[in-house]
């Protein structure tokens, strides 16, 4: 633009040794300029470009392509759940967000769906974390699945056209597509990864091969056995560590025939023989020298990775002992560490719901003996359905010596990682807890304590936060510490948060 050019030189210059000239101009910037006073000489320069300024910055009209239609959305058919707003406007703000995902069941199994206004904000958080996108789909209604159509970062919801995904998509993606496949067609799923296996990367191969350990079954047998041929490391002990997953494969009865002369149970002792070198068909299936553990050294090593593939029930059945009485056997033991480390890993991978029960009232000894147990805990707790995870968590209350909120208790792992809410009885339990603890002055902990109840307050049965307040109540007078009082106020807040939004939800 001339006349910005002719702006700068003339105040370069000075306008005292130069005069603005503005060149006509036949816009409405023009008709602008026209009316600046020239006589102003200093006031005239500012004048003009303040307007042209402003003039750029404005912009332009986009052009609109009138052939591109927007379909209309469709209207839901279900109600929105009006009543909840407010619970769900704080946790997506990030207050009380631990709770959304109960907030999300809840909706979904009431048959409502989210607001409109809170679409765009519950479609982007689903984007960000991918674990909440299955209880955020149920609640979209028709809006929400219209709306994101229109952002491809929300693409998640209407899914991509999956020829183009196999093809060229991420391997994220095409990994996530075939978990997603296998889920509901698992042998599709396979024949899919079967199409696309030789033109993958080794690397890539790994990654999509572990995608089979959804609906894992003895039909993936001949494709895992082949893998445990191939070139590359990575896939063989993928392979390897999915075929110990199926208690039928020929790995496993490999494993266990390789095993079973190695341990002997006698005058209620394991005598234990170690293997003297890893042979070739031992490295075929899995077996890894380098993956030497200091503190076992590299024979009893190469015994841990054997018997972590071997279902734990053979020793049980081999021996006429039950898994407590064989975790008894070996408490305090040369081998205790050993045999705990193969054993909860070899109870996930074959899923035996008797050896889970005795490793879960068992939990202290593994927290005392084991690393990352936490995880097995978990998946100890997703083994077992959900009226055998009360069960047990209530047997194991009673019979505890110690309070829950003491990380020594057994009963503490179990509570902080149930994968459900629990039950009136078990929550009336814990608040009974909660009482003796403050009455008796500090057992616990206070740092322990209030952690403890910040896990608590997700799990407990909201429809007795009346009885837990009326409980709970203590006066001022009754000397308890400032920082006990606080983690009970904000247990019961939470509490309350729950009981009010389960109620507005339902109304």
């Amino acid at each position: 633009m001339n006349i910005w050019q002719d702006l700068v030189k003339t105040a370069v210059v000075g306008t005292q040794r130069q005069d603005l000239k503005i060149t006509p101009l036949d816009n409405q910037l023009g008709k602008v300029l026209n009316g600046v006073d020239i006589n102003d000489k200093e006031g005239s320069l500012l004048s003009a470009a303040g307007t042209i300024s402003l003039y750029q910055q404005a912009g332009k009209l986009t052009a609109i392509n009138n052939k591109i239609t927007l379909k209309t959305c469709e209207l839901d058919d279900l109600p929105y759940c009006k009543q909840s707003e407010q619970h769900l406007k704080m946790m997506l703000s990030g207050e009380y967000s631990a709770i959304l995902p109960e907030w999300l069941k809840l909706t979904a199994s009431a048959k409502k769906v989210v607001s409109p206004k809170y679409l765009p904000e519950l479609l982007t958080l689903g984007k960000r974390q991918q674990n909440l996108r299955k209880d955020i789909l149920p609640v979209l209604g028709k809006r929400g699945i219209w709306l994101a159509a229109q952002n491809p970062d929300w693409n998640y919801v209407i899914g991509e056209n999956i020829d183009n995904i196999w093809k060229s998509g991420s391997l994220e993606a095409r990994r996530n597509l075939l978990e997603e496949l296998r889920q509901s067609e698992a042998q599709k799923g396979r024949k899919q990864l079967q199409n696309i296996w030789s033109k993958e990367k080794a690397s890539e191969r790994a990654i999509l091969l572990e995608g089979l350990k959804v609906g894992l079954s003895i039909d993936d047998e001949a494709f895992l056995e082949d893998a445990l041929e191939d070139r590359s490391k990575q896939v063989r002990d993928v392979a390897a560590r999915l075929l110990a997953q199926i208690p039928e494969s020929k790995l496993v009865k490999r494993m266990i025939k390789r095993v079973r002369p190695l341990l002997n149970l006698h005058n209620n002792n394991i005598e234990v023989t170690l293997p003297q070198k890893c042979t070739l068909e031992m490295t075929q299936d899995g077996i890894d020298e380098s993956k030497y553990i200091p503190s076992l050294g590299e024979k009893a090593s190469l015994l841990l990775q054997m018997l972590t593939s071997v279902p734990p029930t053979i020793w049980s059945d081999d021996w006429k002992k039950t898994p407590t009485e064989l975790i008894k056997i070996i408490a305090d033991s040369k081998w205790e560490k050993l045999f705990l480390e193969a054993w909860t890993t070899a109870t996930v991978r074959s899923k035996d719901i008797v050896w889970t029960e005795a490793f879960l009232k068992s939990s202290v000894r593994l927290y005392q003996n084991l690393n990352h147990i936490d995880n097995s805990i978990i998946n100890f707790l997703r083994i077992l359905p959900c009226s055998e995870v009360e069960t047990l968590i209530l047997d194991v209350l009673q019979q505890s010596d110690t309070l829950p909120f003491n990380f020594a208790s057994p009963a503490f792992p179990l509570l902080i990682h149930t994968p459900h809410i629990w039950n009136e009885e078990i929550s009336r339990t814990v608040i009974s807890s909660i009482k003796s603890c403050i009455e008796n002055n500090n057992q616990v902990n206070n740092w322990q304590f209030g952690l403890a109840l910040g896990h608590f307050s997700v799990k407990i049965a909201p429809s007795i936060y009346h009885e837990a307040a009326e409980i709970l109540n203590f006066e001022e007078s009754e000397n308890i510490h400032k920082s006990l009082t606080e983690a009970i106020d904000k247990f019961l807040a939470k509490l309350q948060f729950r009981y009010e939004m389960r109620k507005a939800i339902l109304m």
